[in-house]
């Protein structure tokens, strides 16, 4: 596969592991995202709205694209930013979580495109 120029409209279901020193965060070790808009995305899990944030992407080359998320609250906290590289070839993501301008957390996972599920109310 190869890098898109655009994800709105799109829905990309992430499986992997957070290494944070509290350990994993389980309720996001599989979540989809959905981008509504070329800003700004939801997150879903097991049908439940958990997040929205805004969003920066851009792809490098047809392979690899760099993605900046700014969830309004992530893990109960406001002012986190998430890094991440996105490889479309091995379909692997891979991200750094930060929380003021201090490591956080790492991300390590894959990513598929699913069909966009139905936006739950908050």
């Amino acid at each position: 596969m190869q890098a898109f120029k655009t994800l709105e409209g799109l829905s990309l279901e992430w499986t992997g592991t957070h290494y944070s020193k509290q350990g994993d965060f389980p309720d996001l070790s599989t979540h989809t995202v959905t981008y509504e808009t070329a800003t700004h995305c939801y997150v879903t899990t097991s049908g439940e709205l958990v997040g929205e944030a805004s969003y920066t992407y851009e792809a490098m080359d047809d392979r690899m694209a760099a993605l900046i998320y700014r969830p309004d609250i992530y893990q109960g906290r406001k002012g986190v930013i998430l890094y991440a590289m996105l490889d479309f070839v091995q379909m692997m993501d891979r991200a750094i979580i930060l929380y003021q301008d201090r490591p956080l957390a790492l991300a390590n996972g894959s990513f598929r495109v699913v069909n966009t599920p139905v936006r739950p109310t908050a």
